[in-house]
C-alpha cells in the first residue's frame, strides 16, 4: 500500500500535462487514500483559517489574539497593518469594493474603535492625527481613481510607519534609530597614529587647510567620535566625554559646520544636533556601553547626513543633483542666520516702538523722549555685541563652553525683563475706556522707571542675538565667499525692516485695547521662548544635564518650536510649563482688575 502511494504520487508529478487523469487515476487505485486527504485537511485547514482570519472589527481582532484585557497601541498598529494587507490583496485581485471598505474597517473600527484615534487627539500634536487621516485618505483615493497596486502598497506602508511613530509615543517605547555605517576613511589612518581634538591640528595634517569638503569633516568626527566610544568601553568616562566636547568645539563649531547646517538646512536642525550632542554628554554619565555607544552612533549618522546635504551628495557619495556652488550656499546660510537671529529681536523691538508711539502724546518732542532710550538701547545692544565677541576671541572663550554659558544667561535675565514688561502691558490694556485717566497713568509709569525697563529689554534682544551673529559670521568672513557674506547679511537686513514696519503699520491701526493684549502676549511668548532657550544654551555649556524621557521625546524638531525655544527636554519644557501657568495667572488676574476699575470708572462717570 505505502509503495502503490509512493508510486503514483511519482507518476503524479512526473506527469505534468496530464495532472487531472494521473490524479484520479491515483484516487481509484487508493481507497483509503481520499479519506486520508480529507482528515489531513480538517486537521491542518482550521488552524490555517484561523492564522489567515480577517477580522472586520478590533474587538474580534483583539479577542482571537489574547488582547481583550490589555493590549498596546503597538498592537492596535499590527491590526490596522494586518487589515490593509488583506485590502492590498483584495484590491490586487480586482475587487476594488471590497478594497475600500476594508481600508474604511481599519481606520474606523481599529483606529477609531480601539480608542487610539482620540488618544492622539488628547496627547499629541493635532498634526499627528491629521497625518494620519491624510493617509488614509490616500489610500483611498488611489483605489477609488484605479491607481497602481504599487502605489497603494507604498501608501500603506507610509500610513504604518505615521501610526507606528504615534503609538510609540502613546506607549512610550523608544523609537529606534536607523544609523549609519561606520567605514573606514582617510582620517582613519591618521587617528590610527595620533589623536586630534581640532580641526585645525587635523586638517593640517591631512593637507586640508584649503580645500575640503563637509564629508571630509564628517570623516574627521567619526574619527573622535570613535576615539570617545573607545575610551568609554575602556571605562574611561571622562575621557570620552572630553571627545564629545572635542566633536563639537574643536569641529562642529569651529569649521562653521554648525553656521551653515542652520543657514542651508534649518535652525530647527541645528538645534537638534546640539541637543543629541548633549544626550552624548549625559549618558557618558554612568550609562551602559551599549547605551553610551547608541547616541554617539546617533549623532555620528545626523553628522553624515548633514554633511551630504551641504555637499549635495548622496550616501553614497554620488551627485543627487541639488549641488550649489559654495557661493549660493554661503549666501543662503549668512541670509538665514542674519534673518532668524534678528526676527526674535525685531519681534521685540518693534513692539516696543509700536507701544510707545500708540501711547505717547501726539506732539513729536514727546515721542523723541519716549523713543530715545529704546533706540539708544538697541544700538548698546548692536554696539557690545561686537565687543563681546571680540573679547571672547581674546581670551579664546569663543566657541567653547563658556560662551553657551554667557549667551543662557543673558538669555534668561531677558526672561525677567520680558515678563515684566509683558505685566506691564496687560495691565493697561482696559485704556481705551477711561483715556484720560490712563493718560495720567502712563505718563507716570513711563517717568518711574518704565522707560528704563523697556530699553533694558530692547538691548538683551538686541545684544543676545547680535553676539551671536557676530561669532557666527566669524568663520564665514575668513573663507573665499566675503562678498556672499554681505549680500546674505544685507537681503537679510532688509526683510527685517519689512518685518518692523508691518509691526509698525499694523498696529497704528489696531484700538487700543487689542494692541495692548497683544503686545503683552508677545512678549510673555518670547519670555517662554528666551526661557527655553537659555536652558538649552546652559545645557550645551554643560552647566545642565539633558534628560529627554518618552513623555518629551515626541516634541517635534521644525522651524515653530525652534521660534518658541520648545525641546525634546525635561530641563526646558518644564520650567517652560511653570512660567506658563505663572503667565496665564497673571493675566487672569490683571484682566480681572481692569474690568472692576473699568466699572468703577463707568459708575464714577454716572
Amino acid at each position: 500500500m505505502t509503495l502503490q502511494l509512493v508510486y503514483a504520487n511519482i507518476i503524479f508529478v512526473l506527469d505534468k500535462s496530464n495532472e487531472r487523469k494521473c490524479f484520479i487515476v491515483m484516487i481509484r487505485r487508493n481507497k483509503l487514500l481520499l479519506p486520508i486527504i480529507i482528515a489531513v485537511l480538517l486537521l491542518v485547514f482550521p488552524f490555517s483559517v484561523k492564522a489567515d482570519s480577517y477580522y472586520a472589527t478590533w474587538d474580534e481582532y483583539a479577542k482571537a489574539k489574547g488582547l481583550s484585557s490589555s493590549h498596546s497601541y503597538n498592537d492596535v498598529v499590527d491590526g490596522v497593518e494586518a487589515v490593509m494587507d488583506t485590502a492590498l490583496a483584495t484590491y490586487k485581485s480586482g475587487d476594488a469594493d471590497t478594497a475600500l471598505k476594508q481600508v474604511a474597517e481599519a481606520k474606523n473600527n481599529y483606529w477609531g474603535g480601539s480608542g487610539m484615534k482620540i488618544d492622539m487627539q488628547k496627547n499629541l500634536p493635532s498634526a499627528n492625527k491629521k497625518t494620519a487621516e491624510a493617509d488614509f485618505a490616500s489610500c483611498n483615493s488611489i483605489i477609488k481613481t484605479g491607481g497602481k497596486y504599487d502605489e497603494l502598497s507604498t501608501a500603506k506602508d507610509v500610513l504604518i510607519a505615521d501610526l507606528r511613530l504615534s503609538a510609540n509615543k502613546l506607549d512610550g517605547v523608544e523609537e529606534e534609530v536607523e544609523v549609519s555605517e561606520e567605514k573606514d576613511t582617510a582620517a582613519t589612518e591618521l587617528f590610527s597614529k595620533k589623536y586630534y581634538p581640532t580641526w585645525e591640528e587635523y586638517s593640517k595634517d591631512a593637507g586640508l587647510e584649503s580645500d575640503w569638503t563637509w564629508n571630509d569633516v564628517a570623516d574627521a568626527m567619526s574619527e573622535v567620535f570613535r576615539a570617545a566610544k573607545d575610551r568609554y568601553a575602556e571605562g574611561d568616562a571622562k575621557a570620552a566625554y572630553d571627545c564629545v566636547n572635542n566633536g563639537y568645539y574643536g569641529y562642529y563649531e569651529t569649521t562653521g559646520f554648525e553656521r551653515n547646517a542652520m543657514g542651508y538646512i534649518s535652525g530647527a536642525r541645528k538645534s537638534e544636533v546640539e541637543l543629541q550632542f548633549s544626550a552624548c554628554k549625559s549618558a557618558s554619565k554612568g550609562n551602559s556601553a551599549e547605551e553610551f555607544n547608541k547616541q554617539v552612533d546617533i549623532l555620528r549618522t545626523m553628522i553624515r547626513t548633514d554633511a551630504n546635504k551641504l555637499d549635495g551628495v548622496d550616501e553614497n557619495g554620488n551627485s543627487t543633483g541639488t549641488t550649489r556652488s559654495a557661493g549660493l550656499a554661503t549666501f543662503i546660510a549668512c541670509f538665514g542666520i542674519i534673518l532668524r537671529e534678528g526676527f526674535e529681536a525685531i519681534l521685540v523691538v518693534g513692539a516696543i516702538i509700536a507701544y510707545l508711539l500708540k501711547t505717547t502724546e501726539k506732539s513729536e518732542e514727546e515721542r523723541k523722549r519716549q523713543l530715545r532710550p529704546v533706540y539708544i538701547g538697541s544700538v548698546l545692544g548692536i554696539i557690545l555685541s561686537f565687543v563681546s565677541a571680540w573679547l571672547l576671541n581674546q581670551l579664546k572663550l569663543a566657541n567653547s563652553a563658556s560662551q553657551e554659558v554667557i549667551e543662557g544667561v543673558t538669555a534668561l535675565v531677558a526672561v525677567v525683563v520680558l515678563f515684566y514688561v509683558s505685566n506691564w502691558m496687560v495691565s493697561k490694556s482696559e485704556a481705551e475706556a477711561w483715556d484720560a485717566y490712563i493718560k495720567s497713568k502712563v505718563g507716570e509709569a513711563t517717568e518711574k522707571g518704565s522707560s528704563f525697563a523697556l530699553a533694558f529689554t530692547a538691548f538683551l534682544a538686541v545684544y543676545r542675538e547680535g553676539a551671536e551673529v557676530v561669532l557666527f559670521y566669524q568663520p564665514l568672513l575668513s573663507g573665499n565667499n566675503i562678498n556672499m557674506v554681505w549680500a546674505g547679511f544685507a537681503v537679510g537686513c532688509v526683510c527685517l525692516v519689512a518685518v518692523y514696519l508691518a509691526i509698525h503699520f499694523m498696529s497704528v491701526r489696531l484700538p487700543l485695547k487689542p494692541f495692548f493684549l497683544a503686545t503683552s502676549i508677545l512678549m510673555a511668548i518670547m519670555s517662554i521662548s528666551f526661557l527655553g532657550g537659555g536652558i538649552k544654551e546652559l545645557i550645551e555649556g554643560d552647566v545642565i544635564s539633558m534628560t529627554s524621557p518618552a513623555w518629551v521625546s515626541w516634541i517635534p524638531s521644525n522651524s515653530v518650536m525652534e521660534v518658541l525655544g520648545i525641546y525634546p527636554c525635561v530641563e526646558t519644557v518644564v520650567p517652560q510649563l511653570i512660567l506658563l501657568a505663572i503667565t496665564i495667572a497673571t493675566f487672569v488676574y490683571w484682566m480681572k482688575k481692569n474690568r472692576k476699575l473699568k466699572e468703577e470708572m463707568a459708575a464714577a462717570e454716572s
